[in-house]
């Protein structure tokens, strides 16, 4: 059974994911959690600490993801097809930590700072794809590397907010990797 802090995050991720943030009140996060206020006071300051716990901890896996496709393939271009396969899968695990995202980075200044940092991360490591995949081979060596890495990490961000809010597209991963196979594999 989960501890009461754990509870209370959780229903609050689910009620920021639905109401936002600012429709979002502790009372709420009390009554599903099944808690008084106090009670979450008792582990977090205030509701936006609550909030930058979870985009917070969102923002650590994803680290951790983005480390770990750098470290685990031999070649560039495979190195690229897993982070879109691993990108993808990662959002498809988080949907609900993902719509918070989504939906409080434009009024939230710690939200828009988790998504300046997941960019930041997702554009060096596609750029570290893309190099690798140069020196290896696999990778055409004609592109302009920090262009096409945004460019490719840009199509991920845009896929993944589009399977979030119309989940009845189909899913594009695989096509996103045609298309990078299309466009710069050697």
């Amino acid at each position: 059974m989960a501890s009461s802090k754990d509870l209370i995050l959780e229903n609050a991720r689910t009620l920021f994911a639905a109401n936002g943030f600012k429709g979002t009140t502790i009372a709420q996060i009390a009554k599903t959690s099944n808690v008084t206020d106090a009670a979450i006071y008792r582990h977090y300051r205030s509701k936006q600490q609550v909030f930058d716990v979870i985009v917070d901890t969102y923002l650590e896996e994803y680290r951790k993801l983005m480390a770990t496709i750098k470290e685990r393939q031999k070649s560039g271009y495979c190195l690229l097809e897993t982070l879109i396969l691993d990108h993808c899968g990662f959002i498809d695990k988080r949907l609900t930590d993902t719509r918070v995202l989504l939906n409080t980075y434009t009024t939230i200044p710690s939200a828009r700072a988790v998504m300046d940092a997941m960019s930041t991360s997702l554009f060096q490591t596609v750029e570290a794809c893309l190099i690798r995949g140069i020196r290896d081979g696999t990778v055409r060596d004609d592109i302009d590397v920090p262009d096409t890495a945004r460019i490719v990490g840009i199509l991920l961000l845009g896929l993944n907010r589009h399977r979030i809010f119309w989940p009845e597209t189909p899913d594009l991963a695989r096509g996103v990797v045609a298309f990078c196979q299309r466009s710069i594999k050697s």
